[in-house]
């Protein structure tokens, strides 16, 4: 028995359409919707550089169920780069890319070994005899609530065993509860690693035994910032290791910008152009957000932030680039700041504090079967913005 290294990605999101953006030049669009392909091919370009025994892809290879044909083709083309490099790929589809989409079938080269509706072992052997038995299935159609962990049974003799699993991990309320598993049950199946997906969050979930969630490959909206990629897994015996490789083009960033007394449209200019450079300087393509505390700042007029986020916007011509998306006002801001008071601006304030009812409020639009498919549930945090975008909204119409 000999050591083994792969490379484990999951949540590709090809063809992803991405959302919270607008106004984008038309270049720079391209370039975001292409940022989940090109880090895809930088995995390739991993493996083939590492020289790793074997790739496992662990769901959402493709955004939708309906796969694009020109995408398929394109991701044909870094299989065929795999085979001839001698490396395999051993995939699982999951809820987005399920097997009972419509779409046209593409065939893969020799090399690409895809499970099937029904959990199955899937062998690989080294030129040195080692062994590797790989267990997983494929969602047979985009809602897998069954615990489907149940039907994973380790199978026959081999030196290493390692599961490919897309499904939610028991607590997690952020993702769909797809596949749903718990620790002790992953424990049981006495594997020497398990490849998860499904949650786009790296995760280290267990060392003993080995089960990593990587993320996806590329953040897709503000939810998913920070950088993304895959893991490189080293087992040796009873010795495993594991390395995270950043693979994503763009990053999704957050910066807080503190307003003071003389905080006029230069001076704030001048802010928000700072913390652009700053975010330029680590070379990567941005889009960013920057949060504004207002806190008590009695002269400060809101209205002049629809401006500031278009200059800003218009002067944006630099690589890599950094695209102000979105300026946030800080939850409460808008009250602490607001300089009049009067009983109809207090009783909207109050009204936005108290306010408990959005879940009644948004039921129709997520009862609607058109639209649900494309909606989440909103966080905590997406609640209170829209609360504070309302209230500025009116408390800027009354003042006019």
């Amino acid at each position: 028995m000999s050591k083994v290294t792969f490379i484990h990605a999951a949540d590709f999101h090809l063809d992803s359409p991405f959302s919270g953006l607008k106004d984008l030049p038309a270049s720079l669009l391209k370039e975001i919707r292409e940022s989940p392909f090109k880090s895809f091919q930088k995995i390739v370009d991993e493996a083939i550089n590492l020289h790793v025994d074997f790739m496992v892809i662990s769901g959402d290879l493709f955004d939708g169920e309906n796969r694009n044909l020109r995408t398929q083709v394109r991701f044909r083309r870094e299989m065929e780069r795999l085979l001839q490099n001698e490396i395999p790929a051993f995939i699982i589809h999951g809820n987005h890319d399920h097997l009972s989409g419509s779409w046209i079938s593409v065939d893969q080269p020799e090399n690409v070994h895809i499970f099937s509706a029904e959990t199955e072992v899937k062998r690989y052997e080294k030129k040195d005899g080692t062994t590797v038995h790989l267990y997983g299935f494929s969602y047979p159609r985009r809602h897998v609530t069954e615990r489907i962990i149940e039907s994973y049974r380790k199978s026959g003799v081999a030196d290493y065993h390692i599961g490919l699993l897309h499904g939610n991990l028991e607590g997690n309320t952020e993702h769909s509860d797809y596949a749903p598993f718990s620790l002790k049950e992953l424990e049981a199946k006495d594997f020497d690693y398990w490849a998860l997906g499904h949650i786009h969050k790296r995760q280290v979930v267990s060392e003993h035994p080995l089960v990593i969630y990587p993320g996806n490959i590329q953040g897709r909206n503000r939810k998913e910032s920070g950088v993304k990629g895959c893991v490189l897994v080293e087992m040796d015996g009873e010795a495993k290791g594991h390395s995270f490789i950043e693979t994503s083009g763009v990053i999704w960033e957050s910066e807080t910008i503190r307003v003071t007394e003389d905080s006029g449209f230069d001076a704030l200019y001048q802010q928000f152009s700072e913390v652009i450079e700053q975010t330029r300087s680590n070379g990567r393509c941005s889009l960013l957000d920057i949060k504004l505390d207002v806190g008590t700042c009695l002269g400060f007029r809101h209205e002049m932030l629809e401006d500031l986020i278009r200059l800003l916007q218009e002067e944006e011509q630099e690589q890599p680039f950094v695209w102000l998306y979105k300026i946030t006002l800080i939850p409460n801001s808008i009250r602490k700041a607001r300089g009049k008071q009067t009983p109809f601006t207090n009783e909207i304030s109050s009204l936005a504090t108290d306010f408990a009812d959005m879940e009644d409020v948004l039921a129709p639009l997520y009862k609607q079967a058109g639209a649900r498919r494309f909606l989440e549930v909103l966080e905590q945090e997406e609640k209170e913005e829209l609360l504070n975008e309302a209230e500025r909204w009116l408390l800027q119409v009354f003042d006019s």
